[in-house]
């Protein structure tokens, strides 16, 4: 297999789907696919081939290659539609992102272990935060997610232990796994939330565990 153009009837590409395929050298993905799994075309000639940096594949931003410098700052391009699982996986070196408002999910691990970030701004248009999205980012201290959240995974933000201001805009709380928020102060952190649904995050889990739950000014 030396090339491969995706049909635009496809949306999504599943993990692993052409790992190890090294002679795949060209590859052609539609705007159509808003979806890309873990590993997808890691060790194929077209992935190797291409210089170090943030790797686009079609609309997706898929995966950093290379090793990444300290202090890195990276702004996603418009029209991106999704951050792909493990994208910045372990990127100690990322210390801030900007997220584009056509970004509509945020894939598995996707910013797991980037302890260089302080804060994250999830835009509007994300609709799904997924699985360890965040975990382990140790050094976050603000998160601000958008309005158009409905989705967050298990343990999205887990061990964020420096959490100090968390920012839904949802009106509407998200279904929310019940360890999204797993070894997170909630002591100390304050959750903002529009002033009409205080009472509706304070009565759903694990949102409800935070200790100080205040109205958006």
């Amino acid at each position: 297999l030396t090339s491969i153009t995706i049909p635009n009837s496809v949306t999504s590409i599943g993990g692993w789907a052409f790992q190890g395929c090294s002679g795949l050298t060209s590859v052609t993905i539609p705007n159509s696919v808003t979806s890309i799994g873990t590993m997808c075309f890691d060790g194929t000639a077209w992935y190797d081939n291409l210089p170090d940096g943030l790797v686009y594949a079609g609309k997706v931003a898929y995966k950093y290659k290379g090793t990444m410098p300290n202090g890195t700052q990276i702004t996603i391009e418009d029209g991106t539609l999704e951050i792909a699982d493990a994208a910045f996986f372990n990127s100690s070196g990322l210390t801030s992102v900007t997220i584009p408002n056509s970004v509509t999910s945020i894939g598995y691990g996707a910013f797991f272990g980037c302890s260089g970030l302080t804060s994250i701004t999830i835009p509007n248009s994300v609709t799904s935060i997924w699985d360890d999205a965040f975990s382990y980012c140790d050094n976050l201290t603000s998160i601000t997610i958008g309005s158009g959240v409905t989705n967050i995974g298990e343990r999205a933000f887990y061990g964020c232990i420096s959490l100090t201001d968390v920012y839904c805009y949802a009106e509407n709380v998200p279904s929310t796994d019940p360890d999204a928020f797993y070894d997170t102060p909630f002591s100390s952190v304050t959750l903002h939330v529009p002033e009409g649904s205080v009472h509706a995050y304070r009565v759903i889990y694990p949102w409800s565990h935070f200790k100080s739950i205040v109205a958006i000014e």
